[in-house]
C-alpha cells in the first residue's frame, strides 16, 4: 500500500508576526543609537569650526611669508566669521578675494558652521585690538612666519557642547590645542 504525498509547497512571503518582529527590532536599535548619532553630529560642528579656524591661520601665515608682508587674522564682533587680510590694509571698501596672484593681497572672509562661534581668550592685562568695523584681531603673522602676539588663544564653541581651545604660538606661528581653557 502506497501513501500519496502532497507536494511540499514553497512559502512566498513573510508572516505578519515575522514582519512585526523585524520592525520592533529596527525601532529598538534606532532608539538606542539615535542619541549617540546626535552627539556625534553636534561635536563634528565644533571640530569643523576648529578646522576652519586652523585653515585661516595657515592661510595668513602662508600669505605673510609668500608676500613678505604682515597678515592678520581677525574675528567678527559676534564670532561667526574669521577674516585674513594684510595688516597694513585699510579694511573700508575692500572686498574679500582669494587669489594666487603674488602682487594682489589675499583677503579671505569665511563663516563658521551654524551656531558655532569663535571667541578670543583674553589674559589679564591684555587688551583686544579692534578695528573700525568691530573686527577683533587675534593674531598677526610676520613675513618670517612668526606671530607678533606672544600667545593667542581662541575658544571655538557651540551651545551645549564642549568647546575646543586653540593656542597660536608666537615664536613659531604654529597652532596647538590649548589645555585647561
Amino acid at each position: 500500500m502506497t501513501i500519496a504525498r502532497r507536494p511540499h509547497q514553497v512559502r512566498r512571503g513573510y508572516t505578519l508576526v515575522e514582519l512585526l518582529a523585524v520592525m520592533a527590532i529596527s525601532i529598538i536599535l534606532g532608539a538606542v543609537s539615535l542619541p549617540t548619532l546626535r552627539a556625534y553630529t553636534r561635536d563634528s560642528k565644533v571640530k569643523a569650526g576648529a578646522d576652519t579656524f586652523r585653515a585661516r591661520i595657515a592661510d595668513a601665515r602662508s600669505a605673510a611669508v609668500g608676500q613678505g608682508r604682515a597678515y592678520r587674522v581677525a574675528l567678527s564682533p559676534d564670532g561667526s566669521q574669521v577674516k585674513v587680510e594684510p595688516d597694513d590694509l585699510d579694511t573700508v571698501g575692500t572686498t574679500p578675494v582669494d587669489t594666487n596672484d603674488a602682487d594682489t593681497p589675499v583677503i579671505i572672509e569665511e563663516g563658521m558652521p551654524e551656531h558655532v562661534t569663535v571667541e578670543p581668550v583674553v589674559d589679564d592685562g591684555t587688551q583686544q585690538v579692534t578695528d573700525q568695523s568691530g573686527w577683533v584681531r587675534v593674531a598677526t603673522f610676520l613675513p618670517d612666519g612668526t606671530c607678533r602676539e606672544d600667545h593667542a588663544i581662541v575658544r571655538i564653541r557651540e551651545p551645549g557642547q564642549s568647546p575646543i581651545a586653540i593656542r597660536i604660538r608666537g615664536l613659531t606661528g604654529t597652532v596647538a590645542h590649548a589645555t585647561g581653557q
